[in-house]
């Protein structure tokens, strides 16, 4: 029987899949001897464990709680207060039940345990033992003290890692939604070249690029940006450095780590020339930077060892002549822009079929800078490219 969804919902997630991923996390915890699981989001772009679980998200610090028990449907916690009213709304939920909201406010500090006084109160009704934190490390400090402080003899743990082994793999229905994101991205690179012209701030391309990607029905947008004279080497910056006006001749990149609908999140960048062609140098360039995507795309097989592929690539790049990398250059995506598992030092989750991971190459050295980014998805057969942008650079 096909879903009927409110008018309200613009791309939600099948409601089959809802389930398969609890049913999944269910079995985990019983092998655990967990309880149940809490999970806190306060922003759209990271804190996917509470999405992944309810297809709901927390806006502009916002937060809201789910809890799953190992038997049973997800409950939900809400912020709630003037002007929004219960967040998500009782009506928009499809799936699990409300439990409770109250007004708490992170810029309200007298409100910083009232969130963990409502899990206090579930866990005690509900007699619970032994209790899973998912992204621990995104989880307001003090309502896990509070949690911890307040149930004494109940056992809390991190269970990001169980959290992180099953949502990284995605599902038939979610290589869906990710192909919808890369394709809105490919759209809206088409559109930049008309864009991107002399005497345009970079602030301003950005400002269209996040339309385009809201109209095309995508959903959080982060756009990374650099750009320089000809032949001068650049660095990538967030949008609040994103004020430099483009002149005819520079060379410019963008990257957008964008969500489609749906809230799934991929990656593409490329190079752009402006108001004029390329020059050999700059080509020469952008043809280093391919081959360095294919160099490291080709290391992303099912089995590998992100340990391996770091060290691997950086020989790479060192005999280049380039800058090595010393953080992360490659890393998952789904609900968060970025997940694990991430190509890095320290990183222990191996390639796996059907992880879908950002590829950024940076080749920069005292006379070159190219940068360029796809989201590939992992294959027994090799890992595939989401993206149909051309590997080109673009003139404006």
């Amino acid at each position: 029987m096909t879903e009927v969804f409110h008018e309200r919902l613009k791309s939600p997630i099948p409601i089959n899949e809802l389930g398969r991923r609890s049913r999944e996390l269910q079995k985990r915890m019983k092998q655990e001897n967990i309880d149940c699981i809490v999970a806190q989001n306060i922003t759209q772009y990271m804190g996917g464990c509470n999405r992944w679980l309810t297809d709901t998200t927390a806006e502009n610090n916002y937060p809201q709680s789910s809890i799953l028990p190992a038997d049973g449907e997800v409950r939900y916690i809400a912020c709630s207060g003037p002007p929004l009213g219960s967040y998500p709304p009782s009506h928009l939920l499809r799936f699990g039940k409300p439990y409770a909201t109250s007004p708490y406010f992170s810029v309200f500090n007298f409100t910083n345990d009232w969130e963990g006084i409502i899990v206090v109160q579930w866990a005690k009704e509900n007699n619970a033992k032994k209790i899973g934190i998912a992204g621990l490390e995104m989880f307001y400090w003090n309502y896990y003290d509070y949690i911890v402080q307040n149930l004494p003899g109940v056992e809390v743990v991190d269970a990001s890692s169980m959290f992180d082994d099953i949502r990284a793999v995605k599902s038939e229905a979610e290589i869906t939604f990710l192909e919808k994101s890369a394709d809105i991205q490919d759209k809206v690179m088409g559109y930049i070249p008309t864009i991107a012209q002399a005497g345009v701030n970079e602030y301003e391309i950005r400002s269209k690029i996040m339309q385009l990607i809201t109209d095309l029905g995508g959903e959080e947008m982060i756009v990374i940006m650099g750009s320089a004279p000809k032949g001068e080497r650049f660095n990538l910056l967030p949008s609040f450095y994103q004020n430099r006006e483009l002149q005819t001749g520079d060379e410019l990149y963008i990257k957008l780590e964008c969500s489609g609908p749906g809230g799934m999140f991929t990656t593409v960048g490329r190079m752009f020339s402006i108001g004029r062609e390329p020059s050999e140098t700059m080509q020469k360039n952008w043809e280093a930077a391919i081959a360095a995507q294919e160099k490291l795309a080709g290391m992303l097989q099912v089995g590998m060892n992100p340990q391996v592929v770091f060290a691997q690539y950086n020989e790479y790049l060192a005999s280049m002549g380039c800058k090595q990398e010393t953080g992360m250059f490659a890393y998952g995506q789904g609900y968060d822009h970025i997940e694990r598992p991430s190509i890095q030092p320290g990183e222990t989750m191996e390639l796996a079929k059907d992880m879908c991971l950002a590829v950024n190459t940076s080749l920069v050295s005292a006379e070159r800078t190219a940068y360029c980014a796809d989201s590939f998805l992992i294959k027994p057969e090799g890992p595939q490219k989401m993206h149909k942008t051309p590997l080109t650079i673009f003139r404006t």
